[in-house]
């Protein structure tokens, strides 16, 4: 299929053609599948929820630039909850802090503003 060709990197060859269920697959591999599954049909919106958890450091990265491109494409939101500032500030140009439901802080993330202003509010 033409659009698993894209993913082609992040999947660094231990997906496809693998012969095995997606239950007997390592975590890291199954978080892999879960996000492409999200990104294959091309919407508009995605939410992701800890998408970084179970990723090796080069899948982590292999991730930022594809989340960045997938956004640059197709001009879709995406957006990310994760405990992981610094991939966040990474690929985010809007940072929302919730605490409780409730947002407490909305950052542009343009510069290096929002993380010095996350780092001062989570170093409190």
């Amino acid at each position: 299929n033409e659009r698993l060709k894209q993913y082609e990197d992040f999947m660094n060859g231990e997906i496809i053609g693998q012969n095995k269920l997606i239950r007997s697959m390592s975590a890291g591999n199954k978080q892999k599948i879960g996000i492409i599954s999200a990104l294959i049909n091309q919407p508009q919106l995605v939410i992701l929820d800890e998408p970084f958890n179970f990723l090796d450091p080069t899948s982590q990265n292999v991730l930022k630039r594809l989340l960045q491109k997938y956004n640059k494409e197709t001009g879709a939101t995406i957006i990310v909850s994760s405990h992981n500032l610094s991939h966040t500030v990474d690929i985010s140009n809007r940072i929302v802090v919730m605490e409780h439901g409730k947002i407490v802080m909305d950052l542009d993330n343009d510069g290096e503003e929002a993380k010095a202003r996350l780092e001062e509010y989570f170093n409190k």
